[in-house]
């Protein structure tokens, strides 16, 4: 897979994270519905729905490790959906995935939240937390 497909990938997997976090369906019903209205190769349809799914399934872990770094007071339930999406589906490849290096990983973050993101500051602040859950991942 190249680099490009895999930021294709991991794109969709943030957009089905999302739908994920703001609506009442099941994982399979998002990723059913996701992809009758997005084409792509079935390869990034594969990495992309295996990181939506392993994602939601390490979801509890993945929210604590974010909230260790969030600042004192704040709550994930806080951060605006976007955001949160992304942060969740790279925490769990940062942590769990050998896909791509994880500069990589919070590169494509970082890009899809200059495009996504819905404050100004989403790509910095995205990429603060991030930089930190790898840091966190090398010392553990």
């Amino acid at each position: 897979m190249t680099n490009r497909d895999k930021k294709k990938a991991r794109e969709h997997a943030y957009l089905m994270m999302y739908q994920y976090d703001l609506g009442g369906l099941s994982p399979e019903e998002i990723a059913f519905n996701y992809w009758e209205d997005n084409k792509e190769s079935e390869e990034i349809k594969q990495m992309a729905t295996y990181l939506f799914k392993k994602t939601v399934e390490n979801l509890k872990n993945i929210d604590i490790e974010i909230s260790r770094h969030l600042k004192k007071g704040w709550l994930i339930s806080r951060l605006m959906p976007m955001d949160r999406s992304i942060l969740r589906v790279a925490t769990y490849e940062i942590s769990n995935e050998s896909f791509s290096p994880i500069e990589a990983v919070i590169n494509d973050a970082v890009d899809a939240a200059k495009f996504y993101g819905e404050d100004e500051k989403s790509p910095k602040f995205i990429n603060a937390i991030l930089d930190k859950v790898a840091k966190n991942k090398e010392t553990s």
